[in-house]
């Protein structure tokens, strides 16, 4: 008997699904393991949290890795595809009901006679008659298996979808809520460079009680003392609403009349001021509040900060 040209060997239907449904869930676990990277680098502010994440998108990336090896190798009918397969059908048989039951029917796939020749790494040249025989069979006895490994692929992807989504959006989240706290404590931090420089160069030792008043420049100049982005009381910057206003600690006080400020204020300069960063969706922009005054100590709580600020638990300073 004739050996059979390899490019007469067809890859049989099931092995294709398997292969589509491992490039499908490998991808997903990388894209899992990038957001993980992400979050981790940004960090929380948390290095056991922090830690946790990079460990989690490290195991992401390794079983995307191995389902985007896994289907190479069954779309090229390699060995190592038939292997890892297998290692993940025993491991499937762990999803009672729906994954024991298509782990199993997978496993007894794989191991007919037939499919092991095709994954063999041997060419076509070097196989009995018997062997060819069995390979020609497959496609007669795998139309079963296809049809209820198709039914079940969508539920497949919806797990992965799931176990991914479970992975990845929290971590990105927690990226993003980091980043806009970040955000939020530069501002605040922009707020006590502008004031100094109000007060040393623009007000007789008084500080700036809005935003706006710190945006105005000085008669004889352009530029003001912030930047445009923070140049309206209440702006939105990062998910955060940053104002600045008057502290309201007893014994402030008025400096001198707005006129007298170099840059024409509307409102009279104060002996201190309160600038405050709250999150405009709490636990979703941002989970900490921030708020510093003319002290410098800029601290943040899990709650609104009150103005004046008075030492308590609740605040811990910021580094």
């Amino acid at each position: 008997m004739n050996a059979v040209h390899p490019q007469a060997i067809k890859r049989p239907p099931i092995i294709s699904l398997l292969a589509v449904l491992q490039y499908i869930g490998g991808g997903f676990w990388l894209l899992g393991a990038v957001g993980g990277v992400i979050s981790a680098v940004i960090g929380s502010g948390e290095p056991a949290s922090d830690a946790i994440t990079l460990v989690a998108a490290t195991l992401c990336g390794v079983i995307g890795g191995l389902q985007l090896t896994c289907g190479s190798g069954l779309w090229n009918l390699r060995p190592i595809g038939r292997t890892l397969q297998r290692v993940f059908a025993f491991i499937g048989l762990l999803g009672i009901p729906f994954g024991t039951i298509i782990s199993i029917l997978i496993l007894v796939y794989l191991n007919k006679p037939g499919i092991k020749v095709l994954f063999s790494g041997r060419p076509s040249s070097d196989w009995t008659q018997e062997e060819l025989a069995e390979v020609a069979a497959i496609p007669q006895s795998s139309a079963a298996v296809v049809v209820v490994v198709a039914i079940v692929a969508g539920i497949f992807v919806v797990a992965s979808l799931g176990i991914v989504a479970a992975i990845t959006i929290p971590a990105l989240l927690r990226a993003k809520i980091s980043a806009n706290e970040a955000s939020a404590i530069g501002s605040l931090r922009a707020i006590m460079s502008a004031e100094a420089s109000f007060a040393t160069s623009c007000a007789p030792g008084g500080y700036a009680v809005t935003l706006d008043d710190l945006a105005k420049p000085p008669r004889d100049a352009s530029t003001s003392f912030i930047s445009a982005d923070l140049s309206t009381n209440g702006v939105v910057k990062a998910g955060y609403r940053i104002a600045l206003t008057r502290d309201a600690a007893q014994g402030v006080r008025d400096v001198a009349p707005a006129a007298g400020t170099c840059n024409g204020s509307t409102n009279a300069p104060a002996t201190s001021f309160f600038a405050s960063a709250e999150p405009v969706t709490p636990g979703g922009t941002g989970i900490r509040y921030f708020a510093v005054d003319a002290r410098g100590i800029l601290v943040s709580s899990p709650e609104p900060i009150t103005n004046p600020l008075v030492p308590s638990p609740a605040l811990t300073p910021v580094r």
